[in-house]
Order: C-alpha cells, then structure tokens, then sequence
C-alpha cells in the first residue's frame, strides 16, 4: 500500500492516455509533464492489485518493464533519496522477515521430529 501511495497515479490522473504512448515506448525523456517515473508508476502501480502483484515482483528481484527497463533505475531517477530509503527498508524488512519465518518453521518441524523420535526411542527401550 506505501508503494501504491508513493509511486501511483493522483487520483483522476492519467498520463499514459495524455501523453499519447507508454513509458517503453515514450521518445522524451526529459518532458515535464510526462515523467518517465510517473508514467511507470500510473502503469505498474495504477490500482491496489497492480501494486501488491509488482511489488511481489520486486521481492523476488524483477524490477523490469515489459520492455525489458528497469524500474528501479527509472524511479531512483524520478524519485532520487525517498526512493532509495523505502526502497530499501522494504526489501530488508521483507527479506529478513520472510527468512526469518521460513527458518523458524523448519527449526520447529525439526525439533518436533526430534522430540517425537526421542519419545519412541524412550517407549520402545521399556
């Protein structure tokens, strides 16, 4: 939700129709109306279920556009400092926090195969 917030379109705003082509295909790179990070945030970031797929994405590390650009690059740019700190301390805080639970699930299936062995160990010496 951060990311639809910071990166998406204003409400009512559509600049990929105003400014007549996508973000790949767009030929400025320096108009200010059409920013290219706008654009790719109106595309990517456009309604709360384009947000939560890209940035899915962005967790598994594919950061590019259908044409193959990456998005990290083109909001770093358009963004500059904001971006790079949320960007970060997303991804740190979900690497760590999805390691974190995949390792605390395996050290619990683990510990209770190991108490299970040792209870049929202890029954099958009596």
């Amino acid at each position: 939700l951060l990311f639809r917030i910071t990166l998406g379109p204003a409400p009512g705003q559509s600049l990929i129709a105003d400014c007549g082509a996508a973000p790949d295909d767009y030929p400025d790179n320096n108009d200010p109306v059409c920013k290219i990070h706008w654009m790719y945030g109106e595309e990517f970031f456009d309604s709360v279920k384009k947000s939560m797929f890209t940035t899915f994405r962005f967790m598994i590390g594919d950061y590019s556009t259908r044409g193959g650009k990456s998005l990290a690059v083109a909001f770093s740019e358009g963004y500059g400092d904001f971006f790079h700190v949320v960007f970060c301390a997303g991804m740190i805080t979900v690497t760590f926090g999805l390691f974190n639970i995949i390792t605390a699930i395996f050290v619990d299936s683990t510990i209770s195969g190991l108490k299970h062995n040792d209870t049929k160990r202890k029954y099958a010496q009596q």
